[in-house]
Formats: C-alpha cells, sequence, structure tokens
C-alpha cells in the first residue's frame, strides 16, 4: 500500500471552464486536444513536456458533440457522449501521471459541441493548441479536425506526428 506521505500526481488536477483562471494563468496555458488516440497521447506527451519546461498551464481538453438533427434526440445518447469525454479526459490524465516530466498545474474540461470549433476557443489567448495527427491513412497529415484548427485558430497550431518520441534526438 502506497504512503499516505507520497505526493499524488492527480491531487492538482481542476477541471476549470473558460474564464476560471486568473489571466496570466490563462494567457500561459498550452492546450491539448485528446480524442482517446494514439496521436493525443503522443501529443499530451509533448505538451506536458512542453508546458513542464516553460513552466506554463497544461490544459487537457476532450471534446463531444451531439450527432446532430438526423439523428434522434434520445437524452441517454447526449449522456453517453458526455460519460465518453469523461472517460477520455481520465484515460489522458492516467497517461500524464506516467509521464518523466510533469508541469505544475493541469487543468481540464470536457466541451460540448462541434470538435474543431471548441478547441480553437478554449485555445483562444493561450500559447500553444497542440494536437495529434489522426495515423490512419496519413500519420503525418492533420486530420478534418487539425485542418480546421490550422485555418482558424489564431492561437499557434503544434501537430506532433505519429512516431514521435517526447525527448528523443
Amino acid at each position: 500500500m502506497p504512503s499516505s506521505s507520497a505526493p499524488d500526481p492527480m491531487r492538482d488536477i481542476w477541471e476549470v471552464p473558460a474564464g476560471g483562471l486568473d489571466a496570466e494563468s490563462w494567457r500561459n496555458r498550452i492546450v491539448v486536444g485528446v480524442d482517446g488516440s494514439f496521436g493525443a497521447d503522443r501529443a499530451l506527451r509533448w505538451a506536458a513536456k512542453q508546458a513542464a519546461d516553460d513552466g506554463a498551464v497544461l490544459d487537457v481538453v476532450s471534446v463531444w458533440e451531439d450527432l446532430g438533427e438526423q439523428a434522434p434526440a434520445l437524452p441517454a445518447l447526449d449522456d453517453d457522449r458526455r460519460r465518453i469525454a469523461g472517460e477520455r479526459l481520465q484515460r489522458a490524465l492516467e497517461t500524464f501521471v506516467r509521464c518523466r516530466e510533469r508541469p505544475e498545474h493541469v487543468i481540464t474540461a470536457p466541451l460540448h459541441g462541434p470538435p474543431g470549433e471548441q478547441l480553437v476557443e478554449r485555445a483562444r489567448d493561450a500559447r500553444l493548441l497542440v494536437l495529434g495527427t489522426t495515423g490512419i491513412s496519413s500519420p503525418e497529415i492533420p486530420g478534418g479536425i487539425g485542418l480546421y484548427c490550422i485555418r482558424r485558430s489564431v492561437t499557434p497550431v503544434v501537430f506532433v506526428p505519429d512516431g514521435f518520441v517526447p525527448g528523443a534526438a
């Protein structure tokens, strides 16, 4: 059984809505989108190291959206999507605690809406928006959400390609 005096890396992680930090901390964020993919895992590791190196706040977000008007209005489906977004954040944080280099401050947010729009909006005023590549047909090219973010974001967007290993030369 772990000692009660051992540091808990999950202790200082909070769910924070937009505007939930002081202005200086809000501008000193590195936002990383997670969706459960291997690319998102690599992006999280890169963003965690970058935030640790720069003294930035790591802002880990997962987006869920409605199916749209063509889908039946079923509250259970919305609840499932919200739950899945929360599970993605939890898995991402489990990955995060295994990172050798971790930033001092980490916040999370499950966001509701179109993923590209939500990521761009959450990253507004942040230092960086970090995303993984899809890795499906072309592992080094951003997918549709990533391309949306490149076109619309006023925040610099960093893509961590498939196969990238943080700290490797």
